[in-house]
């Protein structure tokens, strides 16, 4: 919780990304089967916020397996290492499973019903899962999972906006807001709905205020600042 050491400053690794948040592919570009891998051979480099243990996995033996080299920054968290809500199924390691950039919430039944949806990454995924099941909005608030910031998965998360067409779309993160990856995904979430010609012009913003520490070095208005997160997420 100290401000010294409660960051890895995601946002600077995110600025150093050499991609256009202006330019997003057209439609038919996402559409090919080779469109992830041009990402990949196209940008400086790589930056992933893995939330489960087989993803992990696959992030590392994808980096082994690219016939060519990039950086791979991976700001997964130890406190993972610890979770037991972290686990992955030895069925998602086996062959014919790969990364998965994007983590869709298949707890969802009726992707019409859904009023909200949050993209995330990272571990804070599972504060908001038991906060979801704690407040019974298992069907109305749909989490997904942004396992990828960059390259941006334009790709896979086009298919989410899809999906939940009728939802309002926000962004969730633990850092203040002139921090962690908001910075980065928004104007780029803003660019692939003008593309996509969505009535959904903007992605909201849920999270900490601007400020000018990484954290209150406090454990009480740590606590409080988290449970002010987590309430704002749930609003209907």
């Amino acid at each position: 919780m100290g401000p010294e050491h409660s960051s890895a400053r995601l946002e600077r690794f995110l600025q150093s990304s050499d991609d256009d948040e202006d330019a997003c592919p057209a439609l038919e570009e996402m559409d090919k089967p080779e469109f992830a891998f041009d990402q990949l051979l196209h940008g400086n480099w790589l930056v992933v916020n893995c939330s489960t243990p087989a993803n992990y996995f696959h992030v590392l033996r994808r980096q082994i397996m690219l016939p060519f080299r990039k950086p791979l920054v991976i700001m997964t968290p130890k406190s993972l290492l610890r979770l037991k809500e972290a686990l992955s199924p030895i069925d998602d390691m086996l062959p014919g499973t790969q990364f998965q950039r994007v983590i869709t919430d298949s707890s969802i039944q009726d992707p019409s019903s859904v009023k909200k949806l949050i993209f995330c990454s990272g571990k804070v995924y599972y504060d908001l899962v038991k906060r979801r099941e704690k407040e019974g909005l298992q069907q109305q608030i749909a989490i997904v999972r942004v396992e990828q910031l960059s390259p941006f998965p334009y790709d896979l998360l086009r298919h989410e906006f899809v999906k939940y067409g009728n939802a309002q779309a926000v962004w969730l993160q633990e850092e203040h807001k002139n921090m962690g990856a908001y910075s980065y995904v928004k104007p780029r979430f803003q660019a692939l709905l003008k593309r996509m010609g969505d009535s959904r012009a903007n992605i909201g913003y849920a999270g900490r205020p601007a400020a000018a520490s990484t954290a209150t070095g406090n454990k009480y208005v740590h606590n409080l600042e988290l449970e002010n997160l987590q309430r704002e997420a749930m609003r209907l």
